[in-house]
């Protein structure tokens, strides 16, 4: 029989893995583990600026431009994007050259 302290950690402990796991992508420039991303501020070729990311798992890069830009990008550049079953070792990270709208 399970003991009532050992089932209300385990509720806990769960909720903490929910909860970590609904985090949100960082919205500013940096480094993002909760969406395996890194974005940058640079310079596009027509002298504006945009906003590069990489990411290492799918649907990140994705998530980190929604976040970055509150909504609405235009991708400006795409570059070696991971898709579900690839190797990611094998193919390195993606990058993504966006413009908030």
């Amino acid at each position: 029989m399970v003991s009532r302290a050992t089932a209300r950690w385990s509720v806990v402990l769960g909720m903490a893995v929910l909860a970590a796991a609904c985090v949100d992508p960082k919205t500013t420039p940096g480094p993002d583990r909760s969406s395996d991303t890194n974005a940058t501020m640079v310079t596009w070729t027509d002298g504006k600026q945009a906003i590069q990311i990489t990411c290492g798992m799918p649907g990140g890069c994705q998530n980190r431009a929604l976040a970055m830009c509150k909504g609405n990008y235009t991708t400006l550049s795409m570059d070696n994007m991971p898709t579900r079953g690839d190797a990611s070792v094998v193919r390195g990270t993606g990058t993504v050259v966006v413009r908030c709208a």
